[in-house]
């Protein structure tokens, strides 16, 4: 029986990413806060909390695990919070699992990164790239005057370290298959409490659907299903955005883009 970990495994996505995984035969250790129920309790927002899991998932799985759905993330106005959650929570988790993905022989990631990357107006990329080069300081005062977008941030630095880091020899040379998921508005019971909010409301029921609907947690888990399993084996490096046409209604014309790269530095690049 092939072995999943799955973050932020117990309730809202996570749990239907837990209950479609294990509906295909999967053993999954979840991770979550204490005190929800998962096999492995450890907040995931601190250094310690990430080491903690990454030893408890080891020492469960045996040294080998199959797929992780690093799924585990945090919208609120503290940067701090959010960055150690939603990019280090990641990235840092990834690589303390890394021996036991390689263990695996051929292993897939697929990371929940959100369509608000793609839908979100004037991200701060100064912030965006300081987390890339490992400076969380500098991205936190760098939004001193704008944590409200600190979600967008860290989740654009995650998406652009998938990118950078799926095709490597670290990740694709060794047999791990890795990709960002961007899921948009879910219908969730949350989301049926935001809508219902009456400074949140009006804005969501505004945004296109052109399917007539939100899409449900079980589409998102399904497609979870999809890239962990070996026939996405050949996937590496994508963001699927899953948003029922939200992104493609409002930005048709941006993507896809023609490579801005002149043709000496392309030459280079492929060694001729």
């Amino acid at each position: 029986m092939p072995t999943a970990v799955v973050t932020g495994s117990q309730s809202g996505m996570g749990r239907a990413i837990r209950n479609e995984l294990e509906s295909c035969g999967w053993r999954v250790l979840g991770v979550d806060l204490p005190g929800q129920g998962a096999e492995v309790e450890s907040d995931l927002s601190t250094d310690v909390g990430r080491a903690a899991a990454a030893e408890a998932l080891l020492a469960a799985s045996g040294g080998r695990i199959d797929a992780v759905a690093a799924n585990a993330g945090v919208d609120v106005p503290r940067p701090e919070l959010v960055f150690g959650l939603n990019y280090s929570g990641v990235v840092d988790l990834l690589g303390r699992l890394r021996p036991a993905l390689v263990a695996a022989g051929r292993a897939r990631v697929a990371v929940n990164v959100g369509n608000s990357i793609l839908v979100t107006p004037g991200i701060p990329l100064a912030a965006v790239q300081a987390l890339l080069d490992g400076n969380p300081i500098r991205a936190v005062r760098l939004l001193e005057a704008q944590p409200a977008l600190a979600y967008q941030v860290s989740k654009l630095a995650l998406a652009r370290w998938i990118r950078e880091s799926a095709p490597t020899a670290t990740w694709a040379g060794a047999g791990i298959s890795m990709n960002g998921i961007c899921p948009g508005p879910v219908m969730t019971p949350l989301l049926e409490r935001e809508m219902a909010d009456p400074r949140k409301g009006p804005a969501i029921r505004r945004m296109p659907r052109p399917l007539g609907e939100f899409p449900p947690p079980r589409a998102v888990a399904e497609l979870f299903g999809f890239l962990l399993s070996e026939r996405a084996r050949f996937l590496v490096g994508q963001l699927i955005c899953i948003d029922g046409g939200v992104e493609a209604s409002w930005r048709a014309g941006d993507w896809p883009r023609a490579w801005d790269i002149e043709l000496p530095a392309f030459r280079r690049l492929i060694g001729s």
